[in-house]
Protein backbone atom coordinates (compact mmCIF):
# COMPACT_ATOMS: atom_id res chain seq x y z
CA UNK A 1 0.00 0.00 0.00
CA UNK A 2 2.73 2.27 1.24
CA UNK A 3 4.77 1.15 -1.93
CA UNK A 4 1.60 2.04 -3.83
CA UNK A 5 1.54 5.64 -2.32
CA UNK A 6 5.24 6.44 -2.98
CA UNK A 7 5.02 5.52 -7.06
CA UNK A 8 2.14 7.54 -7.56
CA UNK A 9 3.82 10.81 -5.59
CA UNK A 10 7.19 9.78 -7.54
CA UNK A 11 4.67 10.01 -10.52
CA UNK A 12 3.74 13.10 -10.10
CA UNK A 13 6.57 14.74 -8.77
CA UNK A 14 8.42 13.63 -12.40
CA UNK A 15 5.50 15.05 -14.41
CA UNK A 16 5.59 18.48 -12.41
CA UNK A 17 9.34 18.39 -12.78
CA UNK A 18 8.73 17.90 -16.77
CA UNK A 19 6.31 20.43 -17.35
CA UNK A 20 8.31 23.12 -15.43
CA UNK A 21 11.60 22.09 -17.49
CA UNK A 22 8.78 22.92 -20.54
CA UNK A 23 7.65 25.69 -19.49
CA UNK A 24 11.61 27.58 -18.14
CA UNK A 25 13.11 26.41 -22.02
CA UNK A 26 10.21 27.72 -23.50
CA UNK A 27 10.49 31.15 -21.82
CA UNK A 28 14.16 31.21 -22.38
CA UNK A 29 13.59 30.35 -25.86
CA UNK A 30 10.90 33.37 -25.97
CA UNK A 31 13.44 35.44 -23.72
CA UNK A 32 16.21 35.03 -25.80
CA UNK A 33 14.18 36.10 -28.74
CA UNK A 34 13.44 39.30 -27.60
CA UNK A 35 16.97 39.97 -27.07
CA UNK A 36 17.83 39.20 -30.47
CA UNK A 37 18.33 42.31 -33.43
CA UNK A 38 14.95 42.49 -34.91
CA UNK A 39 15.13 42.77 -38.74
CA UNK A 40 12.63 43.62 -41.59
CA UNK A 41 13.32 42.10 -44.96
CA UNK A 42 12.37 42.26 -48.68
CA UNK A 43 12.93 39.46 -51.51
CA UNK A 44 15.21 39.21 -54.02
CA UNK A 45 13.21 39.52 -57.33
CA UNK A 46 13.81 39.12 -61.32
CA UNK A 47 13.25 42.73 -62.56
CA UNK A 48 14.08 45.74 -64.33
CA UNK A 49 16.21 49.11 -63.06
CA UNK A 50 15.93 52.25 -64.66
CA UNK A 51 19.96 52.85 -65.36
CA UNK A 52 19.78 56.52 -64.21
CA UNK A 53 22.92 58.14 -64.71
CA UNK A 54 23.87 60.65 -61.47
CA UNK A 55 26.99 63.00 -61.33
CA UNK A 56 28.33 66.38 -60.71
CA UNK A 57 30.70 68.85 -61.38
CA UNK A 58 31.82 73.02 -61.13
CA UNK A 59 30.76 75.34 -64.05
CA UNK A 60 32.85 76.43 -66.24
CA UNK A 61 33.04 78.67 -69.18
CA UNK A 62 32.79 76.84 -72.44
CA UNK A 63 36.05 78.24 -74.59
CA UNK A 64 39.45 77.37 -73.15
CA UNK A 65 42.17 78.83 -74.49
CA UNK A 66 45.52 77.76 -74.39
CA UNK A 67 48.63 80.18 -73.78
CA UNK A 68 51.55 79.19 -75.33
CA UNK A 69 54.96 80.93 -76.57
CA UNK A 70 56.88 80.12 -79.75
CA UNK A 71 60.72 78.88 -78.87
CA UNK A 72 62.11 77.85 -76.03
CA UNK A 73 61.69 79.59 -72.76
CA UNK A 74 62.83 79.82 -69.13
CA UNK A 75 59.86 80.89 -66.99
CA UNK A 76 60.56 83.89 -64.53
CA UNK A 77 57.59 84.66 -62.53
CA UNK A 78 54.15 83.93 -62.60
CA UNK A 79 51.97 86.92 -62.41
CA UNK A 80 48.33 84.70 -61.84
CA UNK A 81 46.79 81.79 -60.07
CA UNK A 82 44.32 79.57 -61.48
CA UNK A 83 41.00 80.82 -60.54
CA UNK A 84 42.02 84.44 -61.32
CA UNK A 85 40.39 86.68 -63.11
CA UNK A 86 42.39 88.95 -66.02
CA UNK A 87 41.56 91.24 -67.94
CA UNK A 88 42.94 92.01 -72.04
CA UNK A 89 46.68 92.91 -71.49
CA UNK A 90 47.43 91.91 -68.01
CA UNK A 91 50.98 90.63 -67.67
CA UNK A 92 50.44 86.50 -67.04
CA UNK A 93 54.11 85.55 -67.54
CA UNK A 94 57.61 86.58 -67.23
CA UNK A 95 60.46 85.07 -69.34
CA UNK A 96 64.08 84.80 -68.47
CA UNK A 97 66.69 86.52 -71.05
CA UNK A 98 66.92 83.24 -73.64
CA UNK A 99 66.63 81.65 -77.33
CA UNK A 100 64.69 84.41 -79.97
CA UNK A 101 61.66 81.78 -81.19
CA UNK A 102 62.23 83.18 -84.86
CA UNK A 103 65.90 81.53 -84.62
CA UNK A 104 63.38 78.19 -86.72
CA UNK A 105 61.87 80.21 -88.95
CA UNK A 106 65.12 82.59 -89.69
CA UNK A 107 66.87 78.92 -90.28
CA UNK A 108 64.57 77.83 -92.71
CA UNK A 109 64.49 80.83 -94.75
CA UNK A 110 68.43 80.58 -95.05
CA UNK A 111 68.70 76.91 -96.48
CA UNK A 112 65.67 78.10 -98.85
CA UNK A 113 67.81 81.27 -99.84
CA UNK A 114 70.67 79.22 -100.62
CA UNK A 115 68.71 76.14 -102.56
CA UNK A 116 67.38 78.94 -104.59
CA UNK A 117 70.69 80.43 -105.35
CA UNK A 118 72.21 76.81 -106.49
CA UNK A 119 69.22 76.49 -108.58
CA UNK A 120 69.96 80.33 -110.10
CA UNK A 121 73.60 79.16 -110.63
CA UNK A 122 72.03 76.47 -113.27
CA UNK A 123 70.61 79.79 -115.53
CA UNK A 124 74.05 80.77 -115.91
CA UNK A 125 75.08 79.68 -120.02
CA UNK A 126 78.55 80.85 -119.86
CA UNK A 127 79.76 80.47 -124.30
CA UNK A 128 83.29 79.36 -123.23
CA UNK A 129 84.56 76.43 -125.10
CA UNK A 130 87.51 75.29 -123.17
CA UNK A 131 85.34 75.40 -119.79
CA UNK A 132 82.01 74.96 -121.05
CA UNK A 133 82.15 71.32 -120.68
CA UNK A 134 83.22 71.42 -117.13
CA UNK A 135 80.57 74.08 -116.26
CA UNK A 136 78.03 72.07 -117.96
CA UNK A 137 78.79 69.00 -116.03
CA UNK A 138 79.06 70.85 -112.78
CA UNK A 139 75.18 72.14 -113.46
CA UNK A 140 74.00 68.84 -114.23
CA UNK A 141 75.55 67.44 -111.22
CA UNK A 142 74.26 70.19 -108.90
CA UNK A 143 70.15 69.23 -110.61
CA UNK A 144 70.72 66.01 -109.62
CA UNK A 145 71.79 66.66 -106.28
CA UNK A 146 69.31 69.04 -105.81
CA UNK A 147 66.60 66.45 -107.55
CA UNK A 148 68.00 63.85 -105.06
CA UNK A 149 67.91 66.22 -102.28
CA UNK A 150 64.12 66.76 -102.68
CA UNK A 151 63.40 62.87 -103.16
CA UNK A 152 65.29 61.90 -100.05
CA UNK A 153 63.05 64.89 -98.16
CA UNK A 154 59.88 62.88 -99.50
CA UNK A 155 61.73 59.71 -98.69
CA UNK A 156 62.26 61.04 -94.88
CA UNK A 157 58.47 61.82 -94.48
CA UNK A 158 57.91 58.65 -95.83
CA UNK A 159 59.76 57.09 -93.34
CA UNK A 160 58.80 58.63 -90.25
CA UNK A 161 54.82 58.30 -91.46
CA UNK A 162 55.80 54.44 -91.54
CA UNK A 163 57.75 54.24 -88.57
CA UNK A 164 54.77 55.64 -86.54
CA UNK A 165 52.43 53.59 -88.78
CA UNK A 166 54.31 50.71 -87.30
CA UNK A 167 54.04 51.77 -83.22
CA UNK A 168 50.72 51.94 -83.73
CA UNK A 169 50.56 48.45 -85.79
CA UNK A 170 52.42 46.80 -82.82
CA UNK A 171 49.89 48.62 -80.09
CA UNK A 172 46.95 47.48 -82.41
CA UNK A 173 48.30 43.85 -82.21
CA UNK A 174 49.42 43.68 -78.55
CA UNK A 175 45.61 44.60 -77.40
CA UNK A 176 44.06 42.27 -80.02
CA UNK A 177 46.49 39.36 -78.95
CA UNK A 178 45.47 40.19 -75.20
CA UNK A 179 41.89 40.08 -76.38
CA UNK A 180 42.32 36.64 -78.52
CA UNK A 181 44.04 35.26 -75.42
CA UNK A 182 40.94 36.72 -73.29
CA UNK A 183 38.92 34.93 -75.66
CA UNK A 184 40.26 32.02 -75.60
CA UNK A 185 40.63 30.98 -71.90
CA UNK A 186 37.10 31.62 -71.59
CA UNK A 187 36.37 29.53 -74.47
CA UNK A 188 38.75 26.73 -72.95
CA UNK A 189 36.64 27.41 -69.81
CA UNK A 190 33.16 26.86 -71.70
CA UNK A 191 34.59 23.42 -72.72
CA UNK A 192 35.45 22.12 -69.24
CA UNK A 193 31.71 23.44 -67.98
CA UNK A 194 29.93 20.15 -69.59
CA UNK A 195 27.60 19.17 -72.32
CA UNK A 196 24.69 21.43 -72.54
CA UNK A 197 22.13 18.87 -73.00
CA UNK A 198 23.09 16.65 -70.72
CA UNK A 199 22.81 19.71 -68.21
CA UNK A 200 19.24 20.54 -69.58
CA UNK A 201 18.07 17.20 -68.68
CA UNK A 202 19.79 17.07 -65.21
CA UNK A 203 17.88 20.50 -64.51
CA UNK A 204 14.86 18.93 -65.24
CA UNK A 205 15.15 16.30 -63.10
CA UNK A 206 16.78 17.72 -60.20
CA UNK A 207 13.49 20.75 -60.71
CA UNK A 208 10.82 17.64 -60.49
CA UNK A 209 12.43 16.00 -57.30
CA UNK A 210 12.71 19.44 -55.87
CA UNK A 211 9.07 19.54 -56.49
CA UNK A 212 8.88 16.45 -54.62
CA UNK A 213 10.72 17.32 -51.79
CA UNK A 214 8.39 20.77 -51.22
CA UNK A 215 5.47 17.93 -50.83
CA UNK A 216 7.52 15.66 -48.60
CA UNK A 217 8.17 19.11 -46.34
CA UNK A 218 4.31 20.39 -47.00
CA UNK A 219 2.87 16.43 -45.89
CA UNK A 220 5.72 16.43 -42.80
CA UNK A 221 4.20 20.52 -41.72
CA UNK A 222 0.53 19.20 -41.54
CA UNK A 223 1.52 16.00 -39.86
CA UNK A 224 3.75 17.55 -37.05
CA UNK A 225 6.85 16.04 -38.36
CA UNK A 226 10.90 17.09 -38.15
CA UNK A 227 11.52 19.21 -41.21
CA UNK A 228 14.90 19.59 -40.46
CA UNK A 229 16.49 16.96 -43.04
CA UNK A 230 13.92 17.90 -45.37
CA UNK A 231 14.72 21.09 -45.31
CA UNK A 232 18.49 21.08 -45.70
CA UNK A 233 17.49 18.68 -48.46
CA UNK A 234 15.68 21.28 -50.10
CA UNK A 235 18.45 23.47 -49.70
CA UNK A 236 21.15 21.44 -51.37
CA UNK A 237 19.11 20.96 -54.49
CA UNK A 238 18.02 24.36 -54.45
CA UNK A 239 22.50 25.08 -55.04
CA UNK A 240 22.49 22.09 -57.56
CA UNK A 241 19.69 23.47 -59.35
CA UNK A 242 21.17 26.84 -58.80
CA UNK A 243 25.04 25.82 -60.26
CA UNK A 244 23.30 23.95 -62.86
CA UNK A 245 21.37 27.20 -64.35
CA UNK A 246 24.43 29.30 -64.29
CA UNK A 247 26.14 26.75 -66.17
CA UNK A 248 23.15 26.54 -69.02
CA UNK A 249 23.57 30.22 -69.41
CA UNK A 250 27.31 30.14 -69.87
CA UNK A 251 27.58 27.60 -72.51
CA UNK A 252 24.85 29.61 -74.28
CA UNK A 253 27.40 32.53 -73.74
CA UNK A 254 29.96 30.51 -75.15
CA UNK A 255 28.17 30.69 -78.93
CA UNK A 256 29.32 34.27 -79.11
CA UNK A 257 32.90 33.70 -76.92
CA UNK A 258 33.57 31.67 -79.99
CA UNK A 259 32.26 34.24 -82.91
CA UNK A 260 33.91 37.15 -81.64
CA UNK A 261 37.30 34.69 -81.19
CA UNK A 262 37.05 33.89 -85.12
CA UNK A 263 36.18 37.59 -85.79
CA UNK A 264 39.34 38.43 -83.52
CA UNK A 265 41.67 36.15 -84.89
CA UNK A 266 40.83 36.88 -88.74
CA UNK A 267 41.97 40.92 -87.70
CA UNK A 268 44.79 39.65 -86.36
CA UNK A 269 45.76 38.08 -89.67
CA UNK A 270 44.77 41.21 -91.46
CA UNK A 271 47.50 43.07 -89.13
CA UNK A 272 50.03 40.51 -89.57
CA UNK A 273 49.85 41.12 -93.37
CA UNK A 274 49.39 45.02 -92.84
CA UNK A 275 52.98 44.69 -90.56
CA UNK A 276 54.47 42.83 -92.82
CA UNK A 277 53.77 44.80 -95.47
CA UNK A 278 54.66 48.35 -93.21
CA UNK A 279 58.38 46.09 -92.56
CA UNK A 280 58.85 45.75 -96.38
CA UNK A 281 58.12 49.31 -96.94
CA UNK A 282 60.52 51.01 -94.30
CA UNK A 283 63.04 48.57 -94.54
CA UNK A 284 63.01 50.04 -98.52
CA UNK A 285 63.05 53.53 -97.23
CA UNK A 286 65.44 53.03 -94.66
CA UNK A 287 68.03 51.62 -98.14
CA UNK A 288 67.40 54.82 -99.63
CA UNK A 289 70.41 57.97 -99.19
CA UNK A 290 69.75 59.93 -96.08
CA UNK A 291 68.30 63.69 -96.19
CA UNK A 292 71.46 64.50 -94.64
CA UNK A 293 73.84 62.70 -97.34
CA UNK A 294 71.76 64.75 -100.05
CA UNK A 295 71.82 68.07 -98.64
CA UNK A 296 76.00 67.59 -97.80
CA UNK A 297 76.22 66.52 -101.64
CA UNK A 298 73.81 69.58 -103.06
CA UNK A 299 76.40 71.80 -100.80
CA UNK A 300 79.42 70.09 -102.56
CA UNK A 301 77.99 70.21 -106.03
CA UNK A 302 77.09 73.84 -105.39
CA UNK A 303 80.75 74.82 -104.44
CA UNK A 304 82.56 73.37 -107.40
CA UNK A 305 80.37 74.87 -109.89
CA UNK A 306 80.89 78.24 -107.92
CA UNK A 307 85.16 77.88 -108.46
CA UNK A 308 84.34 77.01 -112.00
CA UNK A 309 81.90 80.28 -112.21
CA UNK A 310 84.43 81.87 -110.60
CA UNK A 311 87.43 81.09 -112.82
CA UNK A 312 85.53 81.60 -115.88
CA UNK A 313 84.29 85.25 -114.69
CA UNK A 314 88.00 86.37 -114.44
CA UNK A 315 88.40 85.58 -117.95
CA UNK A 316 85.16 87.32 -119.21
CA UNK A 317 86.26 91.00 -118.89
CA UNK A 318 83.85 91.47 -121.55
CA UNK A 319 80.29 90.01 -121.55
CA UNK A 320 77.08 90.90 -122.49
CA UNK A 321 74.00 92.77 -120.01
CA UNK A 322 72.38 89.49 -119.80
CA UNK A 323 75.46 87.55 -118.62
CA UNK A 324 76.34 90.71 -116.04
CA UNK A 325 72.95 91.21 -115.33
CA UNK A 326 73.28 87.37 -113.67
CA UNK A 327 76.45 87.92 -111.86
CA UNK A 328 74.82 90.74 -110.18
CA UNK A 329 71.63 88.72 -109.09
CA UNK A 330 74.08 86.23 -108.08
CA UNK A 331 76.49 88.53 -106.15
CA UNK A 332 72.87 89.94 -104.34
CA UNK A 333 71.36 86.45 -103.64
CA UNK A 334 75.01 85.50 -101.77
CA UNK A 335 74.53 89.35 -100.64
CA UNK A 336 71.08 87.91 -98.91
CA UNK A 337 72.57 84.77 -98.13
CA UNK A 338 75.39 86.66 -95.78
CA UNK A 339 72.89 88.86 -94.34
CA UNK A 340 70.28 86.37 -93.51
CA UNK A 341 73.15 84.49 -91.44
CA UNK A 342 73.95 87.69 -89.68
CA UNK A 343 70.18 87.65 -88.95
CA UNK A 344 70.58 84.04 -87.47
CA UNK A 345 73.49 85.28 -85.45
CA UNK A 346 72.04 88.06 -83.98
CA UNK A 347 68.61 86.11 -83.03
CA UNK A 348 70.66 83.34 -81.41
CA UNK A 349 72.56 86.06 -79.15
CA UNK A 350 68.92 87.82 -77.90
CA UNK A 351 65.55 87.08 -76.59
CA UNK A 352 62.78 89.41 -77.89
CA UNK A 353 59.82 87.87 -75.93
CA UNK A 354 60.27 88.97 -72.09
CA UNK A 355 56.59 88.31 -71.14
CA UNK A 356 52.86 87.07 -72.07
CA UNK A 357 49.51 88.92 -71.43
CA UNK A 358 46.11 87.98 -71.91
CA UNK A 359 44.53 88.16 -74.86
CA UNK A 360 40.75 88.42 -74.25
CA UNK A 361 38.87 88.92 -70.83
CA UNK A 362 38.77 85.57 -68.74
CA UNK A 363 39.34 83.46 -65.65
CA UNK A 364 42.46 81.34 -65.48
CA UNK A 365 41.52 77.78 -65.51
CA UNK A 366 44.75 75.89 -65.30
CA UNK A 367 48.66 76.52 -65.17
CA UNK A 368 51.22 74.31 -65.64
CA UNK A 369 54.43 75.55 -64.83
CA UNK A 370 56.39 77.56 -62.08
CA UNK A 371 59.26 79.92 -62.03
CA UNK A 372 62.30 77.79 -63.14
CA UNK A 373 60.78 76.07 -65.05
CA UNK A 374 62.10 75.54 -69.24
CA UNK A 375 59.65 74.99 -71.26
CA UNK A 376 59.80 74.14 -75.45
CA UNK A 377 58.62 76.08 -78.14
CA UNK A 378 54.61 76.25 -78.60
CA UNK A 379 53.54 73.94 -75.14
CA UNK A 380 50.89 74.61 -73.79
CA UNK A 381 51.74 76.70 -70.23
CA UNK A 382 48.34 78.07 -69.39
CA UNK A 383 44.36 77.83 -70.15
CA UNK A 384 42.17 80.94 -70.05
CA UNK A 385 38.02 80.37 -70.09
CA UNK A 386 37.05 83.25 -72.30
CA UNK A 387 34.06 85.27 -70.93
CA UNK A 388 30.89 85.33 -72.18
CA UNK A 389 31.23 81.80 -74.20
CA UNK A 390 28.17 80.07 -72.17
CA UNK A 391 28.55 77.39 -69.70
CA UNK A 392 29.64 73.93 -69.49
CA UNK A 393 30.45 71.31 -66.68
CA UNK A 394 32.69 68.02 -66.94
CA UNK A 395 31.17 65.38 -64.82
CA UNK A 396 33.63 61.71 -64.09
CA UNK A 397 31.62 58.55 -64.99
CA UNK A 398 32.29 54.87 -65.38
CA UNK A 399 32.94 52.84 -68.56
CA UNK A 400 29.89 51.11 -68.29
CA UNK A 401 27.46 54.12 -67.00
CA UNK A 402 28.99 55.96 -70.38
CA UNK A 403 27.10 53.35 -72.47
CA UNK A 404 23.56 54.26 -70.92
CA UNK A 405 23.97 58.04 -72.21
CA UNK A 406 24.58 59.64 -75.98
CA UNK A 407 25.46 62.95 -77.36
CA UNK A 408 23.15 65.12 -77.00
CA UNK A 409 20.54 63.84 -74.48
CA UNK A 410 18.96 66.31 -72.08
CA UNK A 411 19.90 66.22 -68.53
CA UNK A 412 17.87 66.78 -64.83
CA UNK A 413 19.39 69.28 -63.22
CA UNK A 414 18.52 67.52 -59.49
CA UNK A 415 19.70 70.70 -57.26
CA UNK A 416 18.43 73.69 -59.44
CA UNK A 417 14.82 74.25 -59.47
CA UNK A 418 14.78 76.95 -61.63
CA UNK A 419 13.22 76.29 -65.45
CA UNK A 420 15.20 78.50 -67.47
CA UNK A 421 18.42 76.34 -66.65
CA UNK A 422 18.71 73.53 -68.94
CA UNK A 423 21.75 71.37 -69.40
CA UNK A 424 22.37 68.49 -72.26
CA UNK A 425 25.02 66.05 -73.19
CA UNK A 426 27.54 67.72 -74.83
CA UNK A 427 30.44 65.13 -75.55
CA UNK A 428 31.50 61.79 -74.06
CA UNK A 429 35.44 61.13 -73.82
CA UNK A 430 37.81 59.08 -71.99
CA UNK A 431 39.17 60.30 -68.59
CA UNK A 432 43.01 60.63 -69.72
CA UNK A 433 43.67 60.49 -65.88
CA UNK A 434 42.12 57.10 -66.07
CA UNK A 435 41.64 55.77 -69.52
CA UNK A 436 40.57 52.30 -68.88
CA UNK A 437 37.55 52.91 -66.71
CA UNK A 438 36.48 56.11 -66.45
CA UNK A 439 35.10 58.73 -69.28
CA UNK A 440 34.07 62.46 -69.26
CA UNK A 441 30.58 63.63 -70.04
CA UNK A 442 30.55 67.54 -70.84
CA UNK A 443 27.16 68.80 -69.87
CA UNK A 444 26.22 72.04 -72.02
CA UNK A 445 24.50 74.11 -69.50
CA UNK A 446 21.88 76.81 -70.83
CA UNK A 447 20.71 79.70 -68.50
CA UNK A 448 21.30 82.01 -65.11
CA UNK A 449 24.06 79.73 -63.60
CA UNK A 450 27.59 80.96 -62.18
CA UNK A 451 31.57 80.04 -62.84
CA UNK A 452 32.31 77.69 -59.83
CA UNK A 453 28.75 77.00 -58.72
CA UNK A 454 28.64 73.20 -58.24
CA UNK A 455 25.56 71.68 -60.45
CA UNK A 456 24.42 67.86 -59.83
CA UNK A 457 23.00 65.99 -62.63
CA UNK A 458 20.77 63.14 -63.91
CA UNK A 459 20.44 61.75 -67.38
CA UNK A 460 19.41 58.10 -69.16
CA UNK A 461 15.77 56.15 -68.90
CA UNK A 462 16.50 53.10 -70.64
CA UNK A 463 15.78 50.11 -68.29
CA UNK A 464 17.29 46.51 -68.70
CA UNK A 465 16.13 43.07 -66.81
CA UNK A 466 18.59 41.96 -64.31
CA UNK A 467 18.24 38.42 -62.50
CA UNK A 468 18.26 39.52 -58.94
CA UNK A 469 17.10 43.30 -57.97
CA UNK A 470 17.33 44.01 -54.51
CA UNK A 471 15.81 47.45 -52.15
CA UNK A 472 18.70 50.64 -52.31
CA UNK A 473 18.44 50.35 -48.18
CA UNK A 474 19.82 46.52 -48.71
CA UNK A 475 22.82 47.15 -49.79
CA UNK A 476 25.84 48.36 -47.56
CA UNK A 477 29.16 49.15 -48.36
CA UNK A 478 32.66 49.01 -46.33
CA UNK A 479 36.32 48.95 -47.01
CA UNK A 480 36.04 45.10 -48.56
CA UNK A 481 33.43 46.84 -51.19
CA UNK A 482 29.49 46.42 -51.35
CA UNK A 483 27.11 43.76 -50.07
CA UNK A 484 23.86 43.16 -48.66
CA UNK A 485 22.47 40.69 -45.27
CA UNK A 486 20.69 37.55 -46.69
CA UNK A 487 18.51 35.91 -44.11
CA UNK A 488 19.15 32.51 -43.40
CA UNK A 489 16.02 30.08 -41.85
CA UNK A 490 17.07 26.83 -39.78
CA UNK A 491 14.11 24.69 -38.59
CA UNK A 492 14.76 23.18 -35.16
CA UNK A 493 11.95 21.61 -32.63
CA UNK A 494 11.34 24.98 -30.93
CA UNK A 495 10.74 26.61 -34.59
CA UNK A 496 12.26 28.11 -37.37
CA UNK A 497 16.10 29.74 -36.15
CA UNK A 498 17.19 33.03 -38.29
CA UNK A 499 21.00 33.80 -38.86
CA UNK A 500 22.49 36.79 -40.83
CA UNK A 501 24.77 35.46 -43.76
CA UNK A 502 26.71 38.31 -46.05
CA UNK A 503 26.83 37.97 -49.58
CA UNK A 504 29.30 40.25 -51.61
CA UNK A 505 27.56 41.83 -54.68
CA UNK A 506 28.21 44.05 -57.99
CA UNK A 507 25.72 46.95 -58.64
CA UNK A 508 25.13 47.03 -62.13
CA UNK A 509 21.97 49.73 -62.35
CA UNK A 510 20.35 52.28 -60.21
CA UNK A 511 17.39 54.06 -60.01
CA UNK A 512 15.06 55.82 -56.92
CA UNK A 513 14.26 52.40 -55.55
CA UNK A 514 15.87 49.64 -56.54
CA UNK A 515 19.38 47.74 -58.07
CA UNK A 516 20.19 45.64 -60.18
CA UNK A 517 23.24 43.33 -58.75
CA UNK A 518 25.45 40.24 -59.23
CA UNK A 519 26.87 38.13 -56.81
CA UNK A 520 26.06 36.07 -54.16
CA UNK A 521 22.32 36.65 -54.44
CA UNK A 522 19.78 35.21 -55.96
CA UNK A 523 15.90 35.05 -56.58
CA UNK A 524 14.03 33.69 -53.78
CA UNK A 525 16.71 35.13 -51.88
CA UNK A 526 15.50 37.02 -48.48
CA UNK A 527 17.61 40.28 -47.75
CA UNK A 528 17.70 42.48 -44.62
CA UNK A 529 16.88 45.97 -45.66
CA UNK A 530 16.15 46.98 -41.78
CA UNK A 531 17.55 46.22 -38.35
CA UNK A 532 17.29 47.41 -34.47
CA UNK A 533 20.86 46.72 -33.93
CA UNK A 534 23.85 46.53 -35.91
CA UNK A 535 24.35 43.50 -37.89
CA UNK A 536 27.69 40.71 -38.09
CA UNK A 537 28.20 38.23 -40.37
CA UNK A 538 26.63 34.70 -38.89
CA UNK A 539 24.45 36.57 -35.90
CA UNK A 540 21.11 35.42 -34.89
CA UNK A 541 18.00 37.65 -35.38
CA UNK A 542 14.44 37.87 -35.37
CA UNK A 543 12.04 38.89 -37.69
CA UNK A 544 9.55 42.08 -37.57
CA UNK A 545 6.40 40.93 -35.87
Amino acid sequence: MEDSKRKKIIKKVATVFVVVLLLLTFFSNTIMNYSLPEVATEPVTVGTVSNKVRGQGPVETNTDIEITVSGKRIVKEVKVESGDEVKKGDVLFTFEEGENTELDDAEKDLEAKELAYAKSLLKMAPDYTEDNIGIKDAKDDLKQAIDDQEAAAKTDKALKKAQKEQTQIAKDMAALQARIDDLQTKSDAYKEIGDYDALVTQLAEDEKAMKRLKEDLAIAQDSGESTLEITRSIEDKQAEIDKEKKQIDALKSSKTVKTDLATATASMDTLTKKKEANDAEITKLSEKPTLAAAKAAVKDKKKTLESLVRALDKRKEEDSLTAKSEAMDNEASQKEIEEQKEKINELKSKNDIKEIKAEEDGIISEISVKPGDEIAADTPIAKLQLADSGYIVKVSITKPQSKLIKVGDEATIENIWDDSVSASVKSIKVDTENPNQKMIVTFEVKGDVKVGETLAFSVGERKNRYDAVVPNNAIKEDSKGKFVLVLKVKGTPLGNRYTVKRADVEVQASDDNSSGVTGGVYEYDNVITNSSKRLENGMQVRLVE
